[in-house]
């Protein structure tokens, strides 16, 4: 069950629509987001391809994900977590009305790692995929657990997904946004009757456990229970929760504890003597070597860690596991909005140790047994952690921005704030510019572009030389409806790149034709490089897509209506377009 060498899960893969299937809506949730990863979410959504660097490099291929699946999810993160991006796109900006912050009071957060997506085919048959898993919507490459269901839907009422609906409910009023909200809302009335099976014979019964909402809490998910075993994986954790878990156990109880080396220092020693606790070796930790595409073979090294969360207890012979968001820490089940699910495990001979047997190896273990406390190691300052809390508590004030357009083609930017949080210095731009300016209550710009204004913006909290950054959302009124087409206009920006555009979209994989341009790239030619005389072969699949696939002369007509330059669309395609449009409606009648 949890062989890391044997059985991985591809992020990508969870998302991707079954074979014959499109996404009608999805619905994530994550503690941090990466927008940069966040591009990658409708390229396997609408285009059914790997969340992969190597494709995000080519801005056609993410262009055309985004205008197909935008306005197909949204997702909901913590305020203050979403990562400043390595790189300026002005892609991001076709994702803000995806993109929701959840600004929970009394300094708790927004924890839970869940996506629910519905596909439907052309039978109008629909799918119900339930993810659960413990990774946030970054790069991270620290070792993580997911679960997959699938469901459809019945004739018959079940009661089993309701706290997964109040869930979403609770989701509800954060959007603000009146399409993504009824979608939502249209999700969350069809729980009712959608069977979601695990697909798993030993699995007869699971139960959806949020935390931190109104109804829900610790006592009913039923971990703080009595056992006879009991196994967390937990990469943080409380002194005071893993003390009430230790208080738990009946008989001589076997106690399991595998969390991060940087987090032992709040147990005690008297805890090595009540569990068994283990932590990813220093040669797991250090990385993966993996080498690149360069010509010298460069090593690159990425950390990993454990940031699965994972609790498995027994009692008698009924075993349980939950996986989800909640550390083994006092805020996750004390006001947190987490969320996991229990599975009952039944299989003759099974014990809870078989799990660890699966983690640890047949040969090499990763993890190594801790017998003593190690000496405290100097720690950097809490200042980034004062930093964070910093715009933690400036993304629960009230803010709002608006645009105004200037006499000639710049515009000016106005951003206000309720309150500014005292004990560290901000400042704050939009997030497309370089322009960058202390926080006032009021902060003002001006000469800023089209391709730089936006609901996205880059906070800074700095003190005594350390700095933090952020990427908060505002919103933002104002900003002219021109401004999405102005970011198509800057990716196909001429009648090379329109044309390679179009012969994008009559392929027939588009799996295929990135990969056949990457490579054509690569050794000096490319197989959109195209001009007047590649005019017969563009008509030949214009010919080919009507008779097969005409929805994508929809999908041509729209790019036309959205470049509408003639110096971008070559006359020459212009009038063979409409020469082709002309026949093609001849032929229909």
């Amino acid at each position: 069950m949890l062989k890391p060498a044997e059985n991985r899960l591809n992020y990508s893969e969870l998302l991707t629509p079954p074979l014959g299937y499109e996404v009608e809506f999805a619905i994530g949730t994550t503690y941090a987001l990466d927008l940069e990863a966040l591009v990658g979410v409708p390229l396997a959504l609408s285009l059914s391809e790997e969340m992969d660097q190597t494709f995000q490099d080519d801005p056609i291929y993410v262009l055309e994900g985004l205008r197909r699946s935008a306005d197909k999810f949204a997702i909901f993160c913590e305020a203050g977590q979403i990562k400043i991006p390595q790189n300026q796109n002005s892609i991001f900006a076709m994702m803000e009305d995806s993109v929701f912050e959840v600004a929970l009071e009394n300094n708790r957060s927004f924890h839970p790692k869940v996506w629910l997506i519905k596909y439907q085919n052309s039978n109008n048959e629909v799918l119900y995929r339930l993810l659960v898993l413990t990774r946030n919507l970054t790069f991270d490459r620290s070792w993580d657990i997911a679960i997959a269901l699938e469901g459809k839907r019945t004739d018959n009422k079940t009661y089993k997904n309701k706290p997964l609906a109040d869930f979403f409910q609770y989701l509800v009023d954060v959007t603000g946004e009146d399409e993504k909200r009824r979608q939502i809302k249209s999700i969350i009335s069809e729980l009712d009757y959608i069977q979601f099976d695990p697909a798993n014979k030993y699995i007869p019964e699971f139960d959806f456990c949020p935390l931190g909402i109104s109804g829900y809490g610790k006592a009913e998910t039923g971990i703080f229970e009595k056992y006879h075993q009991l196994i967390v994986i937990s990469p943080f954790i409380s002194e005071s929760t893993i003390s009430e878990l230790n208080e738990l156990e009946l008989s001589n109880a076997k106690k399991v504890l595998i969390t991060r080396k940087t987090e032992l220092q709040k147990l005690t020693e008297s805890m090595l003597f009540h569990f068994d606790v283990f932590t990813l070796k220093d040669s797991v930790i250090d990385g993966e070597s993996a080498i690149s595409g360069d010509i010298n073979e460069v090593e690159i090294t990425e950390l990993q860690d454990i940031h699965a969360k994972l609790y498995a207890r027994t009692k008698y012979n009924q075993h349980h596991i939950y996986i989800g968001s909640a550390n083994s820490s006092r805020n996750a089940f004390h006001g947190n909005v987490e969320f996991l699910i229990k599975l009952k495990y039944k299989k003759h001979g099974f014990r809870i140790t078989d799990l660890l047997e699966d983690m640890f190896g047949d040969e090499e273990n990763p993890f190594e047994r801790i017998e003593i406390i190690p000496e405290q190691e100097e720690v950097e300052s809490d200042l980034a952690d004062l930093l964070q809390k910093g715009i933690k508590q400036l993304c629960r004030t009230q803010s709002g921005a608006f645009v105004v357009k200037e006499d000639n083609d710049d515009y000016s930017l106005n951003v206000t704030f309720e309150d500014i949080p005292e004990g560290c210095d901000f400042s704050i731009g939009p997030l497309l510019s370089t322009k960058e300016l202390p926080l006032q209550k009021e902060t003002s710009f001006d000469k800023l572009s089209l391709l730089e204004l936006g609901n996205f913006y880059k906070i800074a909290a700095a003190k005594d030389g350390e700095k933090v950054q952020r990427v908060i959302k505002i919103k933002t009124d104002g900003i002219p409806e021109e401004r999405e087409k102005e970011i198509f206009r800057s990716i196909i920006k001429d009648s090379h790149t329109f044309l390679k555009y179009v012969a994008f979209l009559l392929s027939d994989d588009f799996l295929l034709s990135v990969l056949e341009n990457l490579e054509q790239k690569n050794s000096g030619s490319g197989n959109w490089d195209m001009d007047t005389g590649d005019y017969p072969a563009l008509y030949e699949n214009m010919l080919k897509t009507a008779a097969r696939s005409p929805e994508k002369l929809e999908d041509v007509e729209n790019i036309i209506n959205i470049i509408e330059k003639e110096d971008i669309i070559p006359i020459e395609f212009q009038q063979l377009y409409e020469t082709f449009i002309l026949a093609a409606k001849k032929v229909k009648k």
